[in-house]
Parts: structure tokens; sequence; C-alpha cells
């Protein structure tokens, strides 16, 4: 796909970067005798590529998965409305409409954005006093070292105790395209605090998405989790479009209660013995929030 050059920037390598009017880059480095580009390293060369158009590999793979997610999720529906119309061959005479119109109700936009999700994953969130950035596989023994402590398992539903070697590579490795996740960086020091993130819902259940955080001891009672918490909702909302948010925490968590609340949820339920982590049954408390004038 052709997109123009808007501008150029240096790399941090001190490689000049053409950045495209869709928001992706290229390199256009010089670099004799492969790559013969002197007008990069002038000013006025540079200037005199504006409005050139360049074919941006990233929006052409962008593309084709969203056409193949389109073209699964439309076969998705079509056979559902083929079995729940109990049609059995090709002569079920003028019942092929239910179908048809399955097709024509069927809403792609979550499907759409899932496709693109890896795009969107690329960039950082920036807080007061934290970038929520791109988890990285290298994060791997950071993750393990933090949620290794039994008093940050024993608040978040999803760690295990004890959190062996690898388990944290092969959890990263697991991420698909519905996930969002995010590594909790201190914006100063650049120091790993903790995960946080948007989890959406299947096609069964489209335009929502289950938040979650946890963050290192060292870091409890500071307000972080409530900082990444209301950063995570913008971004679903804003960026995601998504019509409402999900969370939950252990009715005995008064701390992520009041997280939760603060980042604009509302209590949904509480649901009695709702899981048994590390050994013991554990109630759990519901929320829920909705897409409000303020995210438009």
């Amino acid at each position: 796909m052709k997109q123009k050059i808007t501008g150029f920037h240096l790399d941090r390598e001190d490689h000049w970067v053409a950045d495209l009017e869709c928001g992706h880059r290229q390199h256009m480095r010089h670099a004799p005798p492969w790559t013969v580009r002197p007008w990069v390293l002038t000013e006025d060369g540079r200037r005199s590529r504006l409005g050139v158009e360049l074919d941006c590999k990233r929006c052409d793979e962008a593309g084709h998965a969203v056409a193949e997610a389109v073209r699964e999720a439309l076969r998705t529906v079509a056979l559902r409305a083929y079995d729940d119309g109990g049609l059995s061959g090709l002569c079920a005479e003028g019942r092929w409409e239910l179908a048809l119109d399955a097709l024509g109700a069927a809403d792609l936009r979550p499907v759409i954005r899932r496709a693109l999700a890896p795009e969107r994953g690329e960039k950082a969130l920036v807080s007061a006093r934290m970038i929520l950035r791109p988890l990285l596989p290298d994060d791997a023994s950071a993750i393990q070292r933090l949620a290794g402590d039994r008093e940050v398992a024993a608040n978040a539903a999803g760690i295990p105790h004890p959190f062996e070697d690898g388990m944290a590579e092969a959890w990263i490795a697991s991420l698909d395209a519905r996930s969002h996740v995010f590594a909790l960086s201190h914006s100063e020091s650049g120091e790993f605090m903790g995960l946080a993130g948007l989890v959406e819902a299947d096609v069964e259940r489209p335009r929502t998405a289950e938040l979650s955080y946890w963050l290192g001891r060292a870091y409890w009672g500071q307000g972080f989790g409530t900082e990444a918490a209301q950063t995570l909702v913008r971004y679903g909302f804003e960026t995601l479009g998504l019509e409402s948010l999900h969370a939950s925490c252990f009715s005995r968590n008064p701390g992520s209660r009041r997280v939760l609340e603060k980042a604009g949820f509302r209590h949904a339920g509480h649901q009695a013995r709702a899981l048994r982590h590390l050994g013991q049954d554990e109630d759990l408390d519901r929320f829920i929030q909705e897409r409000s004038r303020s995210h438009p």
C-alpha cells in the first residue's frame, strides 16, 4: 500500500527514518554499496522527498490480517446460522436466507480491532509517574522475580506459587491479539513494577474486555495501581473502542476494590467460593464500567 512521506527523524542509532502518513515508519539508510541514498544525508535532500509515496509493508500486512480475520468470522457466522436453522443440504429451499441475514447482521468491528491489535500494542501509554510499555520476552525474569513473592501471588488470581522457571516465558508466548498487556515501568528510574492489561472477550461477547493488574510488593499503597487502571480505562474506551470493561478482585482485598472504584468501576455482584487459589476457596467481587460521554 502506497503511503506518502510526511517527515524524517533520527533513530537511537542515528539512522534516518521516514515518517509515513499512515503512522508507520521506514528506515532510509545510506549504506553503500548495498543502499545508496546520499540525499538522506542533507536537509534539502530529505525535504525533496516529502510527499513521495513508499510501499508500506506494515499496512499491507495489516490489510491481509484484517481480510483473513473477516473471512474467518463470516464463515463462522454462516456455519452457525446453517446449524441453527437445521439445514441439511443444498436442497433446503429458501432457507439459505437465514445465513444471508446472519451475515448482514454480523458486527465485524471487534474482529477488525483484534486483527489490528499488534499494531496498537506497539505504542506505550504514559501516565503521571509510569510508562505502560509493550511487554517484551526479556521481561520474563523480572516477572518471575516480583510475581514469585507469595504475598503478590496471594492477591492475584492468575499468579501461581511457586513461580517456577519457564512459567513467565510460556505465559508471554501464549498471549494473542486479544491481549493488550503492558509492563509497568517507573517513568524516572525505568524499573519494572508489575503488569496491567486488558483482555478482549471472544466473538460471542464483542466490544468488552477484562481489566487486571498486579504490582510488586514494594509498590503497594502508593497509588500506582489506580494510575495504571485509569490509564487502561482510557485506552480501552478511546483507543480500542470498547463499550464496557469488567474487573474482579478477591473480596478480602479492600485495596483492590478501592483501585477499581477510583478508576470508575461500579460493583456488579458478589460470588462466594468463586475459585480455588493457592489452596483456599476465594470469594470474588465483580465490577463493571460502561462507555460514557467522557469517553467518545
